[in-house]
């Protein structure tokens, strides 16, 4: 039997997979080995103080549950603190990202557009990490950038400081239908049970609006979903 091609999906906190890419993760994870990195351990969210250490080995329970679900082969935690991710970390991070492509050898990677999606910091020097490795690994035949709708972004310019625009279909390489993985995009954002307050207001949007996720490409050559 033939060995599975492979893809990197590339994260900043546990349950970014599941608001994010978890459409085409689940379509693809049939016929791709897909491995995950999670950058950060998601444990500094104001909400949960009084759980101190306890929230990160947490969440990442959550992470696997909900990777698990989608068909993910791997998790790899690069254990980071959450909300630390700076320029003084870029190499130190983009090395550990270069060993396990090195390793694994992935067709393409899967990651956050370059402004974070949501403009989080944390996402946006993940973005920036995954396309260096993209940049210099030549065997890479694409990475694909996750980005949010218009319609989405407005219904969520209050969430930050800046939500950046999103996107119209119009402006994206690529969009993926997933009405058929809709509810196993669903069932793994539920698995993050510390985050269900956004779950449920994020899964009820999605079932209100289209069935779909929009990416831009940046790719050396073809490839195939």
């Amino acid at each position: 039997m033939a060995t599975k091609k492979t893809v990197l999906v590339v994260t900043a906190h546990p349950d970014d997979e599941a608001f994010g890419p978890s459409g085409l993760i689940a379509k693809i994870s049939g016929r791709y080995d897909v491995h995950l990195v999670c950058v950060t351990d998601g444990a500094s969210d104001s909400r949960f103080h009084a759980m101190g250490a306890k929230l990160g080995p947490i969440r990442k329970e959550e992470l696997k549950k909900s990777a698990a679900i989608l068909g993910v082969k791997k998790v790899h935690f690069f254990n980071y603190q959450d909300g630390s991710l700076s320029n003084n970390l870029y190499h130190e991070i983009a090395e550990k990202m270069t060993r396990l492509a090195e390793e694994i050898h992935p067709t393409f990677i899967i990651t956050m557009e370059n402004r974070g999606v949501s403009g989080h910091l944390d996402h946006v020097a993940v973005s920036m990490i995954a396309s260096f490795v993209y940049r210099n690994l030549p065997f890479i035949d694409a990475i694909l950038y996750n980005v949010a709708t218009k319609t989405a972004s407005d219904a969520m310019a209050d969430y930050f400081i800046y939500f950046p625009p999103g996107f119209e279909r119009k402006d994206v390489d690529l969009i993926v239908d997933i009405s058929d993985v809709l509810d196993t995009k669903i069932a793994a954002a539920r698995c993050h049970d510390t985050q269900m307050k956004d779950v449920l207001r994020v899964t009820a949007r999605w079932q209100k609006m289209p069935k779909e996720e929009l990416y831009l490409v940046t790719k050396r050559r073809s490839f195939t979903l």
